[in-house]
């Protein structure tokens, strides 16, 4: 299998384990599935040790209250016709013909399939909602051991240890003074609460198709 499109096969296969909500926990085929993410002994203490592409974890709510904010999952964020695997089967025939992963041409192949990624369409009928919106954190800003910047994502490891979601499976997220979150944390999944805008932002590490700004964020409880 083609380097390049062994890393874009695995986070479409990543993606949609994650998006799966008839599955949840479903894991990713060992064919496919990155390296284990390690932690050092100080970190694992009693959190749950995580691979990269791990899907959310079964769970209830984000709160017992009726805050005003209308939970969501990662599927609302995507227009009912976008699908990503249907990218890779676009350009099957041109992966298929390339006849080793040191052709440049793979490299040159790879850059437009994530172009088209960071270009996927948006949900613009989320604007302004307040929403509650579960995933994992891809740090972006730690001041004095605490994170209050980040791209919220599907799927364990995003945009650190394996390729980004499509950018309307991404999320930037600023916090609260209050709510920012411990840095040592940062590898549990989150509940995201606040005003969501369908207004995209580039990143160093990855790029998103929508800001929470002033979010409230909570450790998921399951």
């Amino acid at each position: 299998m083609k380097i390049f499109f062994y890393g874009l096969m695995s986070m479409t296969m990543l993606y949609l384990a994650a998006c799966d909500s008839s599955q949840p926990g479903q894991a990713v085929s060992s064919e496919s599935a990155p390296q284990q993410v390690t932690e050092s002994p100080a970190d694992a203490g009693s959190r749950t040790q995580r691979q990269a592409g791990d899907p959310l974890p079964t769970i209830s709510s984000a709160s017992n209250q009726d805050d005003g904010f209308t939970e969501i999952d990662w599927d609302a964020l995507m227009p009912e016709d976008f699908r990503p695997e249907q990218l890779l089967m676009k350009y099957m025939d041109q992966i298929a013909a390339l006849p080793d992963d040191d052709d440049p041409r793979a490299l040159e192949l790879y850059g437009i399939m994530q172009a088209e990624l960071n270009n996927a369409p948006i949900n613009k009928a989320l604007a302004g909602k307040s929403v509650k919106l579960p995933g994992f954190i891809a740090p972006l800003e730690n001041v004095d051991g605490k994170v209050s910047e980040f791209l919220l994502v599907p799927y364990f490891g995003a945009c650190i240890h394996v390729p980004p979601p499509p950018v309307n499976q991404t999320v930037l997220v600023k916090t609260l003074a209050d709510s920012a979150i411990d840095a040592e944390d940062w590898m549990e999944p989150v509940w995201v609460l606040g005003k969501i805008q369908a207004e995209g932002e580039s990143t160093d590490i990855g790029n998103a198709g929508y800001r929470i700004m002033d979010a409230r964020v909570e450790i998921f409880e399951y």
